[in-house]
């Protein structure tokens, strides 16, 4: 018998099975628990840590790094064996205005500069608090002492400044310590240019861990 084509019928029209309707109801059934129980358990950690830590974790300020001076890596020939400086100054924003309760202070924290992976020299942040629409500077020192670089590395660092395009990592780790001993951290990650100035300082990537 042939297909009724006046009727609008199609001998190829797909067919919808109700076994593949079901499939795709339990999909989004689970699709929305899943999203309900991620945003219980954000909400149960967020329920976890204290008030006043909380909203120092939600307002964290803006960070920068300027590069004041170095030395340690002159010369065309770098030696085998190393001991830079790196004069630094870590600058902090805060746009909040809520008062002095919601004041960030930073216990203590480290420096760490490095290039290409190699550890170069180290140091301590100074403590300090962040205000309500403060901008806050603390000076660092990172120092080296017999840093030994390969052979492939220091010639890297030589042609780089010659073309003005060495770039150090700059790794900050800073502390406070909260409500019920909790110490928290910031962790600061900036990236700054050997021999070319900035008008401004150079900006870092702020990742925030908890002690869970």
């Amino acid at each position: 018998m042939e297909p009724d084509l006046e009727a609008g019928a199609s001998p190829h029209a797909p067919t919808v099975s109700a076994k593949f309707v079901v499939l795709r109801l339990i999909g989004l059934l689970c699709l929305v628990m899943l999203t309900c129980v991620l945003l219980a358990a954000f909400m149960a950690l967020l329920e976890a840590i204290p008030k006043s830590d909380r909203y120092q974790i939600l307002r964290v300020p803006t960070f920068s790094v300027d590069l004041a001076g170095f030395d340690g890596l002159d010369g065309r020939t770098l030696a085998p064996s190393i001991s830079p400086a790196f004069n630094l100054t870590l600058h902090g924003v805060s746009n909040h205005s809520s008062g002095p309760s919601s004041w960030v202070c930073q216990e203590r924290g480290t420096v760490a500069v490095s290039y290409a992976g190699a550890v170069l020299a180290w140091g301590r942040v100074p403590g300090f608090c962040f205000g309500e629409h403060a901008h806050e500077r603390a000076g660092m020192v990172a120092l080296g002492a017999g840093v030994g670089l390969s052979d492939e590395l220091r010639d890297r660092m030589a042609s780089e400044r010659r073309s003005r395009s060495a770039v150090v990592d700059v790794d900050i780790v800073l502390g406070w310590i909260a409500e019920e001993s909790h110490y928290l951290k910031r962790l600061l990650s900036c990236r700054v240019k050997l021999d070319e100035p900035s008008p401004r300082p150079y900006p870092c990537k702020v990742l925030v861990s908890y002690p869970w």
